[in-house]
């Protein structure tokens, strides 16, 4: 299998641009896992586990993210973010 990397996000930014940066991303993967698990049980094709585990530690990231993003709003930080 041949590897391949891209650089997806990288930069330094507000708190209202990296949330909308980040949410923009997690919301997408949950898209995804919850029609990967639509599809999967529509089709009968086995267990939806992986996606619906992968869907609640997005939710929880998204929390955790949501916390930092106020705490820097509240000290005019900035976030660096860089995401392969």
């Amino acid at each position: 299998m041949k590897e391949l990397d891209f650089k997806l996000v990288k930069g330094i930014f507000d708190p209202e641009e990296a949330q909308d940066v980040l949410f923009s991303l997690i919301n997408n993967k949950i898209r995804f896992h919850q029609l990967e698990a639509f599809s999967i049980r529509e089709r009968n094709l086995g267990t939806t586990f992986s996606s619906e585990s992968r869907i609640v530690e997005l939710e929880d990231a998204k929390e955790l993210i949501s916390d930092s993003i106020l705490e820097a709003t509240k000290t005019h930080a900035k976030i660096k973010i860089t995401g392969d």
